[in-house]
């Protein structure tokens, strides 16, 4: 079943239905994902030679089975998360984006970071990682800013000239058992400790030895008044093993009373739910969490930055009416006991945006308007989209 098959390759149930029915792969891991869903229909039997890529324009109406086809979401809910829209040339004239579009790209320097005082206070929240050595998790769907926060990190550490070294372990490979990936593990920590103080570091292969050649580095580093910061991005898959090894690692690592190594881990909500686990106990009650929430009522104020960053005017682009409607589309109301579910994150919002850009010139609409926001569909327009 589809519900069997998201399990199986650990996918949430809304994902897997994306990939099913339409095969849409996810933002995050494409490949990963592929490679799973390949080794998880051969061990059922399916022959190698009757598999696909997965991908849109190889899938054919009458190849996808009819059990896949009933919805696991509920219809509000399913358009919600679309894949990134391609802007028009019909979009591109009309609305004289030739030299940009405000609503597409990342973010290039601090003028162009939106500020909230939410999203002040998760910049400040992830600093003291940095300042008190702690362990903090900064945790949002996809899309949410956490990249964009880190760079902005980086880039402050770069201009102030800070005394900071941020240690970032590769994980673009990472998953949380051996059968989907290749775990982040204790070794893989020191090795990129080491290699961020020292990058000549010869990393003994004894457990013991290698522990206390990465603190001898980091005494040295700490002595010259340099703070480190090791960063695990896409945390939410890391093994709860090595989630429990990092909280001893950022004890252990203190000179004296001070610590020589601060821990951010950055993942999805999916992240925080790992953290409340018996396995991972001794972590939980040390990670400072720090959630990365929706736009919600900053939707308008973003938007607005956003064209302002481009010498524009909101107003050239969509209606009061549109901002609203579009907080509506990205907004589903799920019961009166259940807080409704926003998808109003930074990245999903300039897809949007985009996406109905190229609905109000295919339609002959001055502006993005109620309307416009009401009909615009990702799978029927022209042009990539």
């Amino acid at each position: 079943t589809q519900a069997e098959f998201a399990k199986g390759i650990g996918l949430s149930t809304s994902a897997a239905s994306r990939l099913v029915k339409h095969g849409l792969l996810p933002a995050r891991r494409p490949e990963g994902v592929r490679r799973c869903t390949v080794d998880w229909l051969m061990q059922r039997g399916v022959p190698a030679q009757a598999l696909k890529q997965v991908d849109p324009a190889e899938f054919q109406p009458g190849e996808v089975a009819l059990e896949a086809q009933k919805p696991t979401e509920t219809p509000k809910e399913r358009s919600m998360l679309i894949p990134k829209p391609t802007l028009t040339r019909q979009a591109v004239e009309q609305f004289k984006l030739h030299m940009r579009n405000p609503f597409e790209g990342e973010v290039r320097s601090d003028a162009e970071l939106f500020a909230s005082g939410e999203i002040g206070y998760i910049h400040q929240a992830a600093w003291q990682a940095v300042i008190g050595g702690n362990m903090v998790a900064v945790v949002g769907e996809s899309g949410a800013g956490k990249t964009t926060m880190l760079d902005g990190m980086r880039e402050k550490i770069l201009r102030e000239n800070l005394k900071v070294v941020l240690i970032r372990p590769s994980v673009a490979a990472m998953e949380d058992s051996d059968s989907r990936g290749s775990p982040l593990r204790t070794a893989d920590l020191y090795i990129a400790i080491a290699q961020a103080l020292d990058a000549k570091a010869r990393v003994p292969q004894n457990t013991q030895r290698r522990a206390k050649y990465v603190r001898e580095l980091l005494e040295q580093s700490t002595k010259r008044e340099m703070r480190h910061l090791l960063i695990i991005e896409e945390a939410h898959a890391t093994p709860a093993t090595t989630l429990n090894q990092l909280k001893r690692l950022n004890e252990e690592m203190k000179l004296g009373y001070q610590p020589m190594l601060g821990v951010l881990l950055m993942g999805h909500p999916e992240l925080e739910k790992k953290l409340t686990r018996h396995d991972v106990r001794e972590s939980m009650q040390r990670v400072s969490i720090a959630r990365l929430r929706a736009l919600g009522e900053h939707l308008g104020a973003y938007l607005q930055h956003r064209a302002k960053v481009a010498a524009r005017d909101l107003g050239d682009f969509i209606t009061p009416d549109g901002v609203d409607e579009l907080r509506t589309r990205l907004t589903v109301q799920r019961g009166p006991r259940t807080a409704p579910l926003s998808m109003l994150y930074p990245l999903n919002v300039n897809n949007w945006m985009t996406l109905c850009l190229n609905t109000a010139a295919a339609l002959g609409a001055p502006r993005i308007d109620r309307d416009v926001v009401r009909v615009a569909q990702p799978d029927v327009l022209p042009e990539g989209v």
